[in-house]
């Protein structure tokens, strides 16, 4: 009996990294978290009013502790 040519022309194994499907759930919980972690950091950088990034001389204490250690 001769084996039918779609039998022998099987899909073949490709040369790529194979990750076992068990390991996909761990994978979208890692990015879950890398993401969040990002999206927060970004949010309290950016909206932290007591956090100074730039010259802010609004927020500068400067002026108080030069008139403090002057007048010692």
């Amino acid at each position: 009996m001769r084996p039918t040519p779609s039998l022998l022309n099987a899909a073949k194994k490709g040369s790529g990294i194979s990750v076992p499907v068990e390991l996909t759930p761990l994978f979208a919980a890692v990015a879950v978290a890398v993401g969040s972690a990002c999206f927060f950091t970004y949010r309290h950088f950016a909206h932290d009013k007591e956090l100074r990034l730039w010259k802010n001389p609004n927020l500068s204490t400067l002026d108080e502790v030069l008139d403090k250690s002057t007048k010692k």
